[in-house]
């Protein structure tokens, strides 16, 4: 064999082994996304686009994973080594990325037939720089969110490590952290220092290219914030660690960063569609799944922003270092002079306006482009009565349709237990809902064409409920009718007088007893409730001076005057 034909031989086996190893390094690349997720026997599709819930999902049931998959997960989740790294813009964050291989970002054409921009490493990572800054500067300098603590100097220098990398399978990306070298305290809760990683390219994702970027580093940073600072209470005191509060608010980060992108569209029929058991009930607002991870309640946010500002889930978050979520929220809303109880009622109502039922103006901004709810429970009035007999899970939202002559009646029944919901395994509460055009049974509900609607839960203090038609998009009470009636002071919040008609901002209600003598007297605001307009006199108000018993009510609105008759209930 000449001097030749050897190096042409040694250069052919050098090109198969460069080969090769590339193959090897892209086959590592693809299948470490969903590694996890496949060592644990889960589906990549139900891990959902943020692999911090893979990686929070392992670490809960850690004690019941065999040595060999800790021993796997633990090598996954290893900081990547990459060919090189630089400073963002701010000096924050530090990159690492490689220049050639799988693994090596690129730029992205926009459109249909999108095409990876050759040669565009290096913008790629600038884009990366600027908006870790931009999220750094929104949640932290802006909204006042405690920044991620420093991991000295194990990215090579103190700013915050991000990794970029081919994650593929839709995964965004993760907030990682190695709880024997990230640990910053330790109790009841735990904190740690962390590390971001973040896909090459977006490229094919759902939202795509520099889009997908920019939501990812909103979502992971508020990750990171949430770790390092507020904690993670250990799930032996919280059921699964409160971790389905931690996405939703980082999917919620993402709308107040990007309003114009709404990759968090694609999640909401999780909820508002499939959100429930085997049995068609709706689950607790606290429960964390693989299938449930928290993505799909992002809206709970949003409600409670547009009530009470965006300030409030700072609060929240902020509570958390001191309590679990859902104690935080109680706490926080209570100085807003309301309750988490009276919130997740009102939340329940809101989420009935969406799709071709939204309203410009009222309640959330983008639900004419969400999803209707599916009921829980759909039935076709026969005449005489239909009934659902079922229970709730304590904070859990059930949606019950009749379909009667021209209309469709829908029932909102809501668990406001919140006690309850952060337990491990709650019983659920048994309730039964009547529709009927015979004699009805106290307590009932008109709601028109001679029909009313009856409820009967084991325990009445555990319910909050509203009926609505379909065809006005309102309260389904007859307009004159008061509800409920009788009013039981013990369990009923208000008692609501719809003052169809008024234009008036003020009205005094009155309240004569059978022989016509004045008891109460009172001035209270008239407001718009789910489209009808309503006078509300809190239970409180009715505790002293009126004894059990049937009263006239009238009410003096403007030029306008209404009457009622009313049974209380101490």
């Amino acid at each position: 064999m000449n001097r030749y034909t050897r190096f042409v031989i040694a250069c052919a086996l050098l090109m198969w082994s460069v080969g090769t190893v590339r193959a090897q390094v892209r086959t590592s690349s693809a299948e470490s996304s969903r590694s996890i997720s496949r060592i644990l026997g889960i589906s990549p599709d139900s891990s959902g686009k943020c692999g911090t819930s893979d990686l929070i999902y392992a670490r809960l049931h850690w004690n019941e994973l065999s040595v060999q998959k800790r021993t796997a997960i633990q090598k996954i989740l290893s900081r990547p080594a990459k060919q090189k790294d630089r400073l963002s813009r701010s000096g924050r964050f530090r990159i690492h990325y490689d220049t050639t291989g799988i693994d090596a970002p690129s730029l992205i054409t926009s459109g249909p037939n999108s095409q990876k921009i050759p040669n565009s490493v290096e913008q790629y990572i600038d884009s990366v720089g600027a908006c870790f800054d931009f999220a750094w500067k929104l949640e932290v300098d802006t909204l006042g969110y405690l920044a991620p603590p420093s991991d000295g100097m194990q990215g090579g220098g103190p700013e915050y490590d991000v990794y970029v990398s081919q994650r593929g399978l839709g995964d965004f990306g993760l907030t990682n952290w190695d709880e024997s070298v990230d640990l910053i305290t330790d109790g009841t809760r735990q904190t740690f220092s962390s590390f971001i990683e973040i896909d090459n390219a977006f490229f094919g994702y759902r939202t795509p290219g520099l889009d997908g970027l920019r939501i990812t580093a909103a979502h992971e940073f508020h990750h990171a914030c949430q770790i390092g600072n507020y904690g993670i209470w250990k799930d032996t005191i919280v059921p699964n660690s409160d971790f389905y509060f931690y996405e939703l608010s980082a999917v919620y980060m993402e709308r107040l960063a990007y309003s114009g992108i709404h990759d968090y569209y694609f999640d909401l029929p999780a909820y508002f569609q499939r959100f429930r058991d085997s049995q068609s009930r709706a689950l607790s607002f606290s429960t964390y799944t693989q299938q449930y991870p928290g993505y799909e309640r992002s809206i709970w946010a949003q409600y409670l922003s547009k009530r009470f500002g965006r300030d409030i889930m700072r609060q929240v978050w902020t509570g958390v270092i001191s309590d679990p979520v859902l104690v935080s929220t109680g706490k926080v809303l209570q100085r807003y002079g309301t309750s988490l109880e009276s919130e997740f009622a009102q939340f329940s109502f809101w989420n009935y306006y969406t799709a071709d039922r939204a309203q410009a103006g009222k309640y959330y901004d983008d639900a004419a482009n969400w999803p209707r709810f599916v009921p829980n429970v759909a039935s076709t009035f026969g005449g005489l009565s239909a009934s659902v007999s079922n229970s709730g899970w304590p904070l859990s939202t059930q949606f019950c349709e009749f379909a009667i002559t021209g209309d469709t009646v829908t029932a909102i029944l809501v668990d406001v237990n919140a006690t309850s919901a952060v337990v491990s395994n709650p019983p659920s509460t048994p309730y039964q809902l009547l529709l009927t055009s015979a004699n009805a049974t106290a307590p009932y509900q008109t709601v028109g064409r001679g029909l009313t609607l009856s409820f009967f839960p084991d325990d009445q203090s555990q319910w909050k409920t509203l009926y609505l038609k379909s065809s006005t998009k309102s309260i389904a009470s007859v307009a004159g009718d008061p509800f409920p009636n009788p009013v039981r002071i013990s369990h009923d919040s208000k008692l609501n007088l719809p003052l169809s008609g008024s234009t008036e901002k003020r009205a005094v209600v009155y309240f004569l007893n059978a022989a016509l003598e004045l008891v109460m007297s009172r001035e209270y605001d008239v407001t718009e409730s789910f489209g009808s307009r309503l006078l509300s006199v809190p239970a409180s108000d009715l505790r002293d001076g009126i004894p059990t018993g049937v009263y006239f009510v009238k009410a003096r609105c403007g030029d306008k005057e209404f009457q009622w008759k009313v049974a209380i209930i101490q």
